[in-house]
């Protein structure tokens, strides 16, 4: 007497479509982070040897060397510094910024900043550098 064997499906998982959508998540992850980007503001910044690598600030203060402020991206007067950071949301939080100032720049102005800075109760100031070659 001959048995009917019943013939077994092989169960096969198809990869190529899971492979395509996590490469497609990985591009839109890739292209949506966020990247630091420095404004097209052409600064030679000075050179110190105890530079230290620094967390990136929300607001920074430009100096360029025709003594030019900016407050981020955009050109302010220096009189008018205090309110425009008063309308930015991200100042309300930690009230810490970056000076990012030309090496060109004298001494003076830096400091009349920072006094302005200071009188509004400002005190978390960073000065950039860079450390020479």
């Amino acid at each position: 007497m001959k048995l009917q064997t019943h013939n077994t499906r092989k169960v096969t998982l198809n990869l190529t479509s899971l492979i395509d959508v996590l490469f497609i998540l990985i591009i839109f992850f890739t292209v949506s982070s966020t990247f630091l980007e420095q404004p097209g503001i052409e600064l030679n910044l000075p050179e110190a040897e105890s530079s230290e690598g620094h967390t990136v600030q929300k607001i920074v203060i430009y100096v360029d060397k025709n003594k030019n402020v900016f407050l981020n991206d955009e050109i302010v007067s220096v009189n008018n510094l205090i309110n425009e950071l008063q309308n930015l949301a991200s100042f309300q939080k930690d009230k810490s910024i970056t000076i990012k100032a030309d090496s060109e720049v004298t001494h003076g102005m830096i400091i009349g900043i920072m006094d302005i800075l200071r009188k509004q109760g400002i005190y978390k100031i960073v000065v950039s550098t860079i450390k020479p070659e």
